[in-house]
């Protein structure tokens, strides 16, 4: 009898055991755009040299990429990119919301300047792009112009959105003015020479330049009012 006993606890841990794991495969998955959800134990973004890039589930099934417009695998959600980047770009989600979600993409750039060896390609530069969707919907540009009319319908997020716009002018005239201050130091250093024969800076440039610095310095510190509107948007939405 104890020995039946503990083959029936034996099945019903595998059977757990087993449910558990189908469970957690089906957090991996591609959706295509005729609104088919493949899933699998593991979904892969292949990109072989020379060829198109697809997608591998299960190390047997190939996919296009022009079919797939959102997939989830073991780093995260993926939805495609359609505004202003190449058909075959997926942003990620890193804010998850019962409506507003929020995406990134990296984006490399090269800029063509002058070198001691003449003029060509400087050293690339990676920056992220932001996007966010609402409802499940397409991506659009992480900026204010969008978000103020994806949030119009929330109070709390429209006064943030306003302050992030006066706050952006502010900073705009701060930068302005410190351009302006800078250049003029320069003009009156060009032709203003110390006991030695060498350059005098005037302190017109450092004041110029500290103006600048602090528009910088203050968002680097602060959080983003775009991103504060999404998540006051969401989490009175949950209320």
């Amino acid at each position: 009898m104890t020995k039946l006993f503990s083959l029936i606890l034996l099945g019903l841990s595998l059977c757990l055991s087993a449910q558990a794991q189908g469970y957690q495969d089906r957090r991996h998955f591609i959706q295509l755009y005729d609104g088919q959800t493949v899933f699998a134990n593991k979904v892969q973004y292949k990109s072989p040299l020379f060829k198109g890039n697809y997608f591998l589930l299960d190390d047997s099934l190939k996919y296009n990429i022009e079919a797939v417009n959102v997939y989830q695998n073991k780093e995260g959600y993926f939805a495609r990119v359609s505004s202003g980047g190449r058909y075959d770009d997926f942003a990620k989600r890193i804010i998850e919301g019962p409506r507003i979600s929020k995406f990134y993409t990296t984006r490399t750039s090269y800029n063509y300047g002058y070198s001691p060896y003449g003029y060509g390609m400087s050293t690339p530069s990676r920056r992220r792009v932001y996007y966010f969707s609402k409802d499940g919907g397409p991506l659009f540009s992480f900026n204010y112009e969008n978000l103020q009319q994806a949030l119009s319908d929330n109070a709390s997020s429209m006064t943030l959105l306003q302050r992030h716009r006066r706050d952006r002018i502010i900073y705009t005239a701060m930068t302005v003015v410190g351009a302006g201050v800078t250049a003029a130091g320069v003009l009156s250093s060009v032709n203003k020479r110390d006991e030695f024969g060498n350059t005098e800076l005037s302190p017109a440039i450092y004041v110029g330049a500290g103006i600048i610095a602090v528009p910088v310095v203050i968002q680097l510190f602060r959080k983003d009012k775009l991103t504060q509107a999404v998540e006051v948007y969401n989490y009175q939405i949950k209320q």
